[in-house]
């Protein structure tokens, strides 16, 4: 397979207030997501190696923006309901929820749906106190922060963005970085479900199928991450099998086969049968990580 550079953009609310380490990646050309007065800053970095490097991964609010900016509709009812939170109760189920109610509180907030975003800002932090980040939430500040705006959807961007901080933040002063990656295969997890939720059910969502192929390009750093070796008694085979398998099955599509031997093409599209192969692994996966 034939690399191509791929140059990917981070956002920032200020210059000191990063959304995330590596953020949204798409050939050829740069889109940024629209949030207020963001920065935009670009670099080069070949998505298709294992650079001797750290691994990097974008926050949740960055996966769901992606995914929104190409229309991404709100469907009532699609998100992992709330209530199920008191079912997880094996560390690895607490974490990889922690990383779907993320995308799922992302999800509704950038839809608008800011009452029931709370609901899943109360689910994150009874799971985060599972996990033993519940220094995190701690502070009252951030419900009350939250009620405070919760008719001003960009302070409530800005307030994720700010529990996205503090959560990394967090996991560096207590040597938990290598679980970040565990938290953000349960959000990437969710986020591509909601699109291909939407994909499948809205239809004339052109943008979002090339969304959903934008999403693959981070796939290989979350395989990395949960193959950390500190991550070693959790248990995660079937997490990282599952996600190889869908690397694979992307990997061998035909689509994304003549993408990369021609260098003239712009732009990745699978085709119906395609999207639905992959869509299907995806919900498989979903659907074992929600179960717990």
């Amino acid at each position: 397979m034939t690399k191509r550079r791929i140059k990917v953009a981070t956002m920032a609310i200020s210059a000191s207030l990063l959304l995330g380490s590596c953020g949204n990646s798409e050939p050829e050309d740069v889109n940024t997501v629209d949030l207020t007065d963001t920065l935009t800053e670009e670099f080069d970095v070949d998505l298709f190696e294992s650079p001797e490097m750290d691994y990097h991964l974008p926050s949740p609010l960055q996966v769901a923006s992606i995914f929104k900016k190409s229309g991404l509709e709100y469907n009532s009812g699609v998100t992992n309901p709330a209530d199920n939170a008191g079912n997880y109760s094996a560390e690895l189920s607490q974490m990889l929820n922690f990383g779907v109610y993320s995308a799922d509180m992302a999800y509704c907030v950038l839809n608008e749906q800011a009452n029931e975003g709370r609901i899943y800002l109360g689910a994150i932090s009874s799971l985060a106190g599972e996990i033993g980040m519940e220094a995190v939430f701690a502070n009252e500040d951030l419900m009350d922060r939250f009620d405070a705006n919760i008719e001003n959807k960009d302070s409530i961007e800005i307030l994720m963005i700010d529990i996205h901080e503090r959560t990394e933040e967090y996991m560096e002063e207590n040597d938990m970085q290598h679980s970040s990656a565990v938290h953000f295969a349960g959000a990437w997890t969710e986020g591509m479900y909601l699109g291909v939720f939407d994909y499948e059910n809205n239809g004339g969502k052109d943008g979002l199928g090339a969304q959903i192929t934008e999403q693959m390009a981070i796939l290989g750093n979350i395989i990395k991450g949960l193959k950390d070796p500190r991550n070693d008694g959790m248990e995660l085979g079937w997490v990282i099998t599952d996600l190889e398998a869908i690397q694979s099955k992307f990997d061998g599509f035909a689509s994304v086969t003549s993408y990369y031997e021609d260098e003239t093409a712009e732009e990745l599209v699978l085709s119906d049968n395609e999207y639905s192969e992959l869509g299907e692994l995806i919900k498989a996966l979903r659907t074992k990580i929600i179960n717990g």
